[in-house]
């Protein structure tokens, strides 16, 4: 592949890939390197640049490939999760709630989310690329919105969001 191309793909949907490594890594240092092995793979592979949505729908599959074979390694079983962002979990705003609740969602729930309100797929686009059926991303969507609302719900009346 062209390397012009292929960082024109890079500027252009560098948001998109991180976001999704993000959702699967939890942590920015991981998900920079899952962005890092996207491109690289883009670069070796034999990928034609002809639709801008077929691109961006490699990248998000091949993203969310490199993730789930990493993420399987046996040595990051056996790592302690580094949880960053303990001492700022007073300020979060609801904004930063719905986000890190949207993170600790199942990986079913959690891209096709991630997709659909983020990145504006549809629930047919979304189908095409995580090979599942339209009606399975729809079923998934609507679960993952009642998750999310029961969550807030319990936060709410907790008083932690308001």
């Amino acid at each position: 592949m062209q390397t012009k191309v292929a960082e024109a793909l890079y500027h252009k949907y560098f948001a998109t890939v991180y976001g999704i490594c993000f959702l699967y890594m939890k942590n920015d240092a991981d998900a920079c390197d899952m962005v890092q092995e996207t491109f690289l793979r883009l670069l070796q592979s034999r990928f034609t640049y002809r639709n801008v949505e077929k691109a961006k729908a490699w990248l998000i599959v091949t993203a969310s490939n490199c993730c789930k074979s990493h993420l399987k390694k046996a040595w990051r079983k056996k790592q302690i999760p580094f949880d960053a962002n303990v001492h700022d979990r007073g300020k979060e705003d609801h904004d930063n709630l719905l986000l890190r609740m949207v993170e600790d969602l199942d990986e079913q729930y959690r891209i096709p989310v991630y997709l659909y309100y983020f990145e504006g797929y549809h629930s047919a686009e979304i189908a095409e690329i995580l090979k599942i059926n339209a009606s399975t991303v729809r079923n998934r969507l609507a679960k993952a919105r009642e998750l999310l609302r029961l969550e807030l719900d319990v936060e709410e009346n907790e008083g932690k969001v308001w």
